[in-house]
């Protein structure tokens, strides 16, 4: 393998002047199965296997090449003698002992990501503020992005952590006392707007029953201005709809979204929902969110007919009815906020704390409104103790009093340069959020329960320990395993654990990626963004199921169910399941080419550009995300393979020319096979025997832009000399390797869980959570228990 070839230099110092230096542990199986390729007669500056010396620090990743080439039946090749199973079970085992023996660990110091920065400053607080866009992204190792040697600290970061600091403080306060909570409703003819929308037929738009009726999910929504807020807070918005003209196994849906009714301000998805009821007795969207002044609700149709195609005159043409629409609030009326009460303490008879009104604001609406902070009658003892309260929560542990003491003596230094009570507060916990102490996991020597349960933490929720896990901390419990493992239990079955979720699968699976293209929409009129947001919802859905009922990690490789609404049922051609909103467990027909996560379209998407699919790209995704056997990079000068979208070729003619060069065939005698597999499956998730092309050649699909061309071939030969007819048959043989499935995912979860490289020493890690959990047929909250209580989530 090229891996090898550029172990070579490596190898050559490792070489001894005795026989078999490794002895009679593994001599034999080397003589037998590698030396007569890779001894004497190996060309000079190739590894020789007969004269390497045994594992060691300097040697790991030679040896750590060697057993995952002999552990995934790459080596021997393929026509040579192969070694039974059980020799290359006693073999790898030889060799990772060895490894672990021979490993000479360093201390992992790393920060918090921005994502875990966010969300422990917002459980800290007690706020919702966004902090993360305030900082860089942050660097990816091993795939993820909170593994320790991508996190390093420099004086530029630490400026964006202060400036986040700061705004985070800003949002523990109230400035302005909220309106009493009001109704803000509006019918939606009433409105002059969409009157006139109306008879002048600008955009298709209609009125039935009072109600406005919209068949398109097109800029500018429904307009709906006065159920605007008028000032920002937290409201309950509410939404009047009914199906127009749907059939009887369509079910029409409405997206809604808030933020800024102009402009490209972000906006923010709140859902997809089933539009079902009547003029008489219409559905009621109801959800509560926070919105700034002015924001909008954006109300959306979400409509997928039978077939995306241009649609005749005389053809039903269905549409979301929308009667009316209403927001009310602010409903978060604690003046001073919830989150300033948490960080000053109480305010009120007998307090020293107050709030005080400021200068005067201009607000359109109001009147004499006054802008507020946050005084002290007594501030040098406020601010002393509400630092020194604040220190042990934010580091996540007990603090010594001459620590504590540093950020007290800046707070009042602050006060006594002038500064007002709350700037002075301010400069205090702006210390504290960039202090190496907040920052850092590993900031002390040993790892303690507190240590435990700040990693734990991060796992799970990407945020701090709760009160109930600091407890347990403070009571010395989580080195008892069965507390452990309720805590572990808990905090997966908390609703925190969708951060989990969200952030494991987007970078284990590319989930991140999904808006990085956007279909050709003459190839792929059926894309929506109702496709991709449901693409997502699945995906995250059925990883979500698996996790908290310990299914088999083995089901991201094949299932017997997928987890579908209407939209992804519709797209795979699964009947039977009607309605957008909801997500459901649903069995698959026996035969079906679906189940598992090489089958689902968020997968397939991010895995193709946009116009075209690539087995190499596909190919080489399988063998590093399912497999763990990633594929070395292509030599230089070495150019990519295109696609031709025009369809006078296939991507397989083209790349049996790219094999023959022999410095390409040696990896993609790997990586081809499964992205053949693959080949069955379209850039947007769609099972397809044919290609799609813009050209001249093929068959036209009626009232579409694209035609049918040549046909796919989705056959193949594994680099083990397995031959598979198609997609189904090659996700059979990958069932047939249990092991490797289970510890690549291993290995997934421990650098993500343990936030630090997994390298070749680490091999005895993997492989003790891959046994740990045989006996639940390795089941994924089972692997995550074992993730856990392994060593290296214990090391300094």
């Amino acid at each position: 393998m090229a891996n090898l070839t550029r172990l070579t230099v490596l190898g050559l110092i490792l070489a001894t002047g005795g026989q078999t230096a490794v002895g009679d542990d593994i001599g034999p199986f080397l003589k037998q199965h590698c030396v007569k390729c890779h001894g004497a007669s190996t060309p000079k500056g190739d590894l020789r296997l007969d004269k390497i010396a045994p594992p060691s620090a300097q040697s790991s990743d030679v040896w750590g090449t060697i057993a995952d080439m002999i552990e995934s039946g790459d080596m021997p090749p393929s026509k040579q003698p192969r070694p039974d199973a059980a020799e290359v079970k006693r073999v790898v085992a030889w060799i990772n002992a060895e490894l672990a023996r021979a490993a000479q660990p360093e201390p992992a110091l790393r920060r918090l990501n921005r994502s875990e920065y966010e969300h422990t400053v917002q459980d800290l607080l007690g706020i919702d503020t966004s902090l993360s866009e305030l900082l860089p992204e942050d660097t990816s190792v091993q795939g993820f992005d909170n593994v320790a040697t991508g996190l390093g600290i420099s004086s530029i970061l630490l400026e964006k952590y202060l400036d986040a600091a700061n705004v985070a403080f800003e949002g523990t306060i109230r400035r302005i006392k909220p309106l009493e909570p009001a109704t803000r409703h509006i019918k939606l003819m009433d409105l002059k707007e969409n009157v006139e929308s109306v008879k002048q037929k600008r955009g298709g738009v209609i009125e039935r029953d009072g109600a406005f009726v919209d068949f398109t999910a097109g800029w500018p929504p429904a307009r709906i201005d006065p159920a605007h807020p008028i000032e920002d807070g937290v409201y309950r918005c509410r939404v009047a709809v009914f199906p127009h003209e749907p059939n009887d196994h369509r079910t029409l849906s409405v997206a809604v979204f808030t933020g800024p009714l102009f402009g490209d301000g972000k906006r923010i998805f709140q859902g997809m929902f089933d539009v079902t009821g009547s003029a008489k007795e219409p559905r009621i969207i109801e959800f509560t969110t926070r919105m700034a002044e002015s924001h909008a609700m954006h109300i959306l149709p979400w409509i997928y007919p039978e077939h995306v195609t241009w649609r005749d005159k005389e053809e039903e043409r269905p549409g979301v009815a929308i009667l009316w629409a209403e927001t009310y609030g602010p409903l978060d009326q604690d003046f001073p906020s919830l989150a300033t009460q948490r960080l000053f303490g109480p305010f009120g008879e007998g307090s020293t704390l107050e709030i005080k009104e400021g200068a005067g604001v201009y607000i359109r609406h109001r009147r004499g409104v006054k802008s507020h902070y946050v005084d002290s009658t007594a501030p040098r003892e406020d601010a002393a103790r509400i630092i020194r309260r604040f220190v042990p929560r934010a580091f996540r542990r007990p603090v010594d009093d001459s620590l504590a003491e540093q950020f007290v003596a800046l707070t009042l230094a602050r006060l006594e340069e002038g500064s007002s009570f709350e700037q002075a507060v301010q400069a205090g916990v702006a210390a504290v959020l960039c202090s190496p102490h907040f920052l850092l996991l590993n900031a002390v020597p040993t790892v303690d329960d507190y240590a435990i349960a700040s990693r734990l933490s991060c796992f799970l929720w990407s945020s701090m320990p709760d009160d109930e896990l600091l407890a347990q901390a403070a009571a010395g419990k989580l080195s008892d395993p069965d507390v452990l493992h309720a805590q572990v239990d808990r905090m997966i079955d908390d609703p925190k654990i969708e951060r989990f979720i969200e952030n494991f699968t987007g970078q284990w699976l590319d989930l991140r990626d999904i808006e990085f293209t956007t279909p050709d929409a003459k190839l792929y009129p059926e894309f929506s963004e109702l496709l991709q947001r449901s693409m997502l919802a699945e995906t995250r859905g059925f990883f979500r199921h698996i996790l908290k009922n310990d299914l088999s990690v083995l089901n991201f490789v094949d299932s017997d169910f997928a987890i579908l609404n209407q939209r992804m049922a519709t797209h795979y051609g699964i009947e039977g399941v009607l309605g957008h909103e909801e997500f459901r467990v649903v069995p698959l027909p026996e035969d079906s080419v679906r189940g598992g996560v090489l089958t689902h379209a968020s997968v397939l998407k991010v895995t193709a550009n946009g116009t075209t699919t690539s087995p190499v790209i596909r190919g080489n995704w399988v063998l590093d995300r399912i497999l763990g056997q990633p594929a070395p990079p292509p030599p230089p000068g070495v150019p990519a393979v295109e696609p031709d979208i025009r369809g006078a070729t296939t991507i397989r003619e083209q790349l049996d020319k790219h094999r023959a060069i022999e410095s390409c065939a040696r990896c993609h005698n790997r990586i081809d096979p499964p992205g053949f597999a693959m080949e069955e499956f379209d850039v947007i998730g769609g099972h397809r025997n044919r290609y799609r092309s813009l050209g001249d050649k093929g068959d036209r699909i009626e009232k579409t832009n694209y035609r049918l061309n040549l046909p796919v071939q989705s056959n193949g030969v594994l680099a083990d000399g397995h031959e598979f007819a198609d997609f189904r048959e090659f996700r059979s043989q990958l069932l047939e390797h249990p092991d490797t499935i289970a510890r690549a995912l291993a290995t997934k979860l421990l650098i993500y869980g343990c936030g630090r490289p997994v390298t070749s020493t680490d091999r005895a890690i993997i492989e003790s959570v891959t046994t740990s959990t045989r006996t639940s047929n390795f089941g994924l909250r089972s692997m995550i228990h074992a993730v856990v209580d392994s060593e290296l989530f214990r090391r300094p």
